[in-house]
């Protein structure tokens, strides 16, 4: 039986690109990271956004259901502790991961523990207003995000300095923000019927919620 890793990223249908070391590399700059931070993956995958944060200079750590890569630790993200001491972490990510998580309480105690106090907690999830109709294509999917809820979760757990946003999946954009305007036109269209082929359409709409937030001092 294949796990979800095999089948996700499964590099017939889902070729390696680009685009980890992009997002990585946005994300360091936008946040102020600093190269020897310890940074934590939460649900790293195939290792890519790990990887490439690494190549950045942050000593990087990584978990997951399954090892999907070397450098990642298996943990039962649902119910299990993080193998970490508390207070540990300078940055802790986690890419579309909390919308498979069921006991989302426990997964945002875990992160919030092993994070420093002052520490940055960088949470991405599919946006539900603009992917519902293919949300639930992948059958491992449990609980949908909005930005107002990713927003709530984060004062929820505890978290200071909460920022959330909807997130364009597209580096052209991030780097020239002037062609915002064309997505967001775009995104009048409503929520994404399906999965397009061309990478602009399609990232166009289907939106990510981005939502920050820091641990306590």
């Amino acid at each position: 039986m294949q796990n979800y890793v095999d089948v996700a990223y499964d590099e017939k249908e889902y070729p390696r690109t680009a685009y980890p070391e992009k997002l990585a590399r946005y994300l360091y700059e936008r946040f102020e990271m600093q190269p020897g931070m310890k940074f934590l993956d939460n649900g790293a995958g195939r290792g890519e956004f790990l990887a490439a944060f690494g190549r950045l200079g942050l000593e990087v750590h990584g978990t997951d259901v399954v090892q999907g890569c070397e450098m990642s630790l298996i943990v039962n993200l649902n119910t299990g502790g993080l193998p970490f001491p508390d207070d540990y972490f300078d940055v802790v990510f986690s890419k579309s991961v909390i919308e498979h998580i069921e006991n989302q309480e426990h997964y945002m105690q875990e992160m919030k523990r092993v994070l420093k106090p002052g520490g940055l907690i960088i949470l991405m999830a599919p946006d539900w207003k603009t992917q519902r109709h293919i949300f639930y294509l992948d059958p491992t999917h449990i609980h949908p995000y909005t930005r107002e809820s990713i927003d709530w979760l984060l004062r929820m757990m505890g978290f200071k300095e909460v920022h959330s946003e909807t997130f364009v999946q597209l580096p052209v954009v991030w780097a020239n923000p002037a062609l915002g305007w064309i997505c967001r036109l775009l995104q009048l269209l409503g929520p994404v019927p399906r999965i397009y082929k061309n990478k602009f359409l399609r990232f166009s709409r289907e939106l990510m919620v981005l939502g920050v937030g820091q641990k306590a001092k």
